[in-house]
């Protein structure tokens, strides 16, 4: 693996500047660097930085960059907000294979706005327990955006059943309950986000 990580931008782009991984903690690359803290830092990602003034997205290593939406036109872009790590990967990585979809991870309820409008996403997976923002709070203010309130929300949950009147209240119906079949989730991806 590099010690550099892919954040919206080609090896061969001159205008990235390469942080290496060992050197600081994820907080303090995605804050001294000013590299959207939304980025997910794992195993499977590696991060360049574009110099200030550029956007700078994360993609799973093998895919594509984020940075140019027109360009991944084909693809549709799936947020998962999710700050179970490795339920984040596997989601991730699950979605990312279908070759219709390309999705980002987002740690912290309170980054997710910020990233669906960056990325122009075209679906959200809401977990409802992350940092930040809770996921019910995410969804009240996507919905109160009108920008992006029309987008698809779907949320995974452990703890459906304590949170059933907040769906009820809110008419969301697009829940899955973890733990889940990947078939599942992809058939309701599919559903919610046709190509």
């Amino acid at each position: 693996m590099n010690d550099v990580l892919g954040v919206g931008c080609r090896p061969d782009d001159a205008q990235s500047v390469p942080i290496k991984r060992s050197l600081l903690s994820s907080r303090e690359i995605l804050e001294g660097a000013r590299v959207p803290r939304f980025c997910a830092l794992d195993e499977k990602l590696d991060l360049a930085v574009r110099r200030p003034g550029q956007s700078a997205l994360v993609a799973r290593d093998g895919l594509k960059s984020l940075a140019s939406p027109v360009e991944e036109k084909k693809k549709k872009v799936v947020v998962i907000g999710e700050d179970d790590e490795p339920i984040a990967v596997l989601l991730r990585d699950a979605i990312s294979d279908e070759p219709a979809y390309q999705a980002v991870v987002v740690a912290d309820g309170a980054l997710v706005l910020e990233t669906v409008r960056q990325v122009h996403a075209d679906l959200l997976i809401l977990d409802i327990m992350m940092p930040g923002l809770n996921g019910l709070e995410v969804y009240d203010r996507v919905r109160e955006d009108a920008t992006i309130r029309d987008m698809p929300v779907l949320f995974v949950s452990a703890n459906l059943p304590q949170f059933e009147g907040e769906f009820k209240r809110r008419k969301i119906t697009s829940v899955l309950t973890k733990p889940f079949d990947l078939n599942d989730l992809l058939e309701r991806v599919r559903t919610l986000c046709p190509q």
